[in-house]
Formats: C-alpha cells, structure tokens, sequence
C-alpha cells in the first residue's frame, strides 16, 4: 500500500463567516502500481484533496500515511515522495521544452539523470516539433503537454496528475494515456484527477467520484457502473436543433453534448426505445443512433446532480 487516507476533513473559511467543506471524511487506500481515477467538477474538492496528500494543506481532521509514514507529521518528505502536474500551467518563459524538462530531470536526479528518457516522452508524445521553441510561443496544449514530461521524467512513487489533458488535442491525448499507464510497469502509483469521467473510464483501475467534498462512489469502472446496472445509455446525433427534439417521457434523464443527445433507460423499455429512435431517423430528425450499456459518465451526471441510484450512495466494500 502506498496512500492511506483515513477520515481526512478540511473546511474553508469565507466572507461573512461563511464555511466550504472542501474534504468531508474521506478516505481511500492507493496500491503499488494502480492508477486511481479522482473525478469531480470544478469546485468538487480534488485539488484541495490533493495538496493535502503534497503536504501543503494541512486536514483540520483525519491522517494521511504515505509508504508508512504521516503526511501531516512529515510533509517534505511527501513532496520528495510525489511528483505532481498542477491544474494551473507551468510558466515556461524563455524555456523550451527540452530545456524545462531536462532542468527538472537534473534537479531530481542529478549526475543519474539520462536524458534518453527524455527522447522518449518527447517521441511516445510526438512533441517534436516544439522541443527546441520557446515557452511563450508554444500553444496551451503544448505547454500542458511539456508540463507533463517534466512531472514524470524522474517520476516519484506516486505521480499525482492535476488534470493532464487539459488543452491537449485528441491525437495526443491518446498518447498521454499510453504514457500514464506505462508509468505503473515499474510499480509507481498514479492519481489523475481530472473532470473528464470519458477519458479516464479507460486508463483508472479505481475510481471515486467526489462532489461538494464527499465520495459519492468508489470502486472499480465495473463496481461504480453496476450501480446503474439496470440502466441502457441512448445517444442520438440530432440533424438540426437538439432542443427541437423532445424528451421521451420513458427517459430515466436527459442531458446534451453538443449536437448530441443522452439519454438513461431503464432496461424494460428497451424495445420502445428503438422503436422511436428509427422514427425520429426515418422523420429526419436524427442522422443515427446508439444503445449501449451505461458508462462512469451516466453514474457521475445522476450522482453530481443529486439523485441516488438504487437506493445507495456508495459501493458497499469499495476501498
């Protein structure tokens, strides 16, 4: 075990005497070698969680032990520990890419630092291009990505990534994840905390998904969905205006993405589900549709948007 939370707590305080839970009673255990999905809206508590794991937040309750020892009794050593991407870009200035990182491999590893790591994130990212252009010339994403790089060119037993694809396109968002798992092959732990419940469904081995400083769920991807398990996921792509199509009255719930429409369903009204879809298509209304069984997203929008799912709010046994 490499993370132990125990009952961490912290509150905020704010104008007018007010308070923001920003942890309430958390806890959760992190293994050699898993990555462990925190997702969360903006505002949910993630980074809060974070800081406190880096010792720079002090819980107003509860322990953090990391490879055995008290973050709260030892926070420098937490920091030597950890490696961390924040959520905020780093500020490159001058600095390329190449120079940033190769800065931080030596800073972390000294006389052992090998820069053909190096070569090899910037080549598994397809970063080529920008390594050798100044930082404030580069574009949000390639910061986002060099940020990454020197995060992990020594990386530290756990690897804490504060929303790592941010700005990144989609090509090399699928290299990122590559390079994530890539990390635990050698035993290092990672947490990513990110907003993007679709992309991380598929690089988590466990999931928790906070929201106003509470887990509202915790397991593995099967664990969490089987919390909708009786629940279909309907997505349309709308031909015209997706508001000009109405909600189903047999819809569970509804939500937009762009020119897309989502749809929950219970799994009895399957039938009548398929047959409104080919109407609303035959009509014009649609260009095409899907069912598939339900996803981390469905169980995130209906958890965040307070409804309980079967009557629970947390996966008995989830750790």
């Amino acid at each position: 075990m490499i993370l132990d939370v125990r009952g961490v707590s912290k509150t905020f305080s704010g104008p007018n005497k007010t308070k923001t839970v920003a942890s309430d009673n958390l806890s959760f255990q992190i293994r050699v070698g898993e990555i462990f999905g925190l997702l969360g809206h903006n505002g949910a508590g993630k980074t809060t969680l974070a800081n406190q794991i880096l010792g720079l937040v002090t819980p107003d309750q509860g322990d953090i032990d990391l490879l055995g020892k008290s973050v709260l009794q030892f926070p420098a050593r937490s920091r030597d520990i950890c490696s961390v991407q924040p959520q905020s870009q780093v500020p490159l200035g001058f600095l390329t890419p190449a120079q940033a990182v190769m800065l931080m491999g030596k800073m972390r590893a000294g006389k052992a630092f090998d820069p053909k790591r190096m070569e090899m994130l910037f080549e598994a990212l397809d970063m080529g291009k920008w390594v050798n252009t100044e930082g404030m010339k580069l574009s949000g994403g390639a910061r986002r990505l060099t940020a990454f790089c020197m995060a992990v060119i020594v990386p530290g037993k756990l690897v804490i990534l504060d929303e790592p694809t941010n700005d990144v396109d989609p090509v090399r968002r699928r290299y990122l994840w590559d390079v994530i798992r890539g990390l635990t092959k050698d035993g290092t732990s990672v947490i990513l905390v990110t907003h993007n419940v679709q992309e991380a469904e598929k690089a988590v081995d466990r999931v928790a998904i906070l929201h106003q400083g509470r887990f509202l769920v915790q397991g593995t991807p099967a664990e969490v969905k089987q919390s909708v398990e009786n629940l279909m996921r309907v997505e349309i792509s709308a031909a015209g205006d997706p508001e000009a199509i109405g909600v189903p009255s047999w819809a569970v719930d509804s939500r937009r993405s762009g020119d897309r429409l989502l749809f929950s369903i219970d799994q009895s009204v399957v039938p009548l589900a398929v047959n409104w879809a080919r109407e609303q298509a035959e009509a014009g209304a649609i260009i095409d549709y899907s069912l598939s069984p339900t996803t981390i997203e469905d169980v995130y929008v209906k958890l965040t948007s307070g409804k309980e799912l079967n009557g629970h709010a947390e996966l008995a046994g989830a750790v």
